[in-house]
């Protein structure tokens, strides 16, 4: 039997996220929710969520500003999220959507639709996960994750394992600003032996291989590093 999906909710009001509770626990899904949207984050990380219904007008901290820690973040950062909101205008419909969420619901909003759409998003994603090609491509650069091999251009380029993980890393997340410190926990899983001057040695590997990539590595000073466009 398939484990239940995990749902987490930020929403300022306990009366609804009560509500939704319930309503999603009947519907057989696993439910954590949060009042605070500063505990959220972390919150999201320990349950593990298989999608996030998020409130967009929250005080001190809003939906969008949350969305992008969430967008930003290494281990929530792929999940699906479902915006609530009672701006339910157009404009605000496509702030939402380029913020980086899967769908938009304005309230009042009947609970069954939600389900819907929770449903209908979850079953997306499970059919993109089963049809996906296990190859990324970027530019001029072409990972397969299957094979372990990357190419720029026409040629192949040789990388250690640790290389094709760090690169395999930015590749999802382009544009993405990447700390030292998320690196080393995706790359090197905090190996108490990695200091985060070795992220700086490997991404200076990186570079030196990327050198006919029209992909960059770019330094953020004192936050880290991000994979753009290079502009040539």
């Amino acid at each position: 039997m398939a484990s239940a999906k995990r749902i987490f909710i930020v929403d300022d009001e306990s009366d609804l996220t009560d509500l939704l509770r319930y309503q999603l626990k009947r519907e057989g899904f696993k439910v954590e929710a949060k009042n605070d949207p500063f505990a959220a984050l972390n919150a999201a990380r320990d349950f593990g969520p298989d999608l996030i219904v998020l409130d967009v007008m929250m005080p001190d901290l809003d939906g969008y500003q949350l969305l992008r820690m969430f967008r930003s973040d290494n281990l929530v950062g792929e999940v699906p999220v479902v915006m609530l909101t009672a701006r339910a205008g157009v404009e605000d419909r496509i702030k939402g959507l380029e913020s980086g969420a899967d769908d938009y619901l304005g309230k009042p909003f009947d609970a069954k639709e939600l389900v819907l759409r929770i449903r209908a998003i979850l079953k997306r994603v499970k059919e993109q996960s089963k049809s996906s090609v296990r190859q990324i491509v970027l530019g001029n650069v072409t990972m397969d994750e299957e094979d372990h091999t990357v190419s720029i251009g026409n040629e192949d380029i040789p990388f250690t394992v640790t290389e094709f993980k760090l690169l395999q890393y930015f590749l999802k997340r382009k544009n993405r600003v990447q700390t030292r410190e998320n690196l080393l926990f995706s790359v090197w899983k905090f190996d108490s032996e990695v200091e985060t001057r070795t992220v700086d040695v490997h991404i200076r590997r990186l570079r030196k291989k990327m050198a006919e990539a029209d992909l960059m590595i770019e330094t953020v000073r004192g936050v880290g590093y991000r994979l753009v466009k290079e502009v040539r």
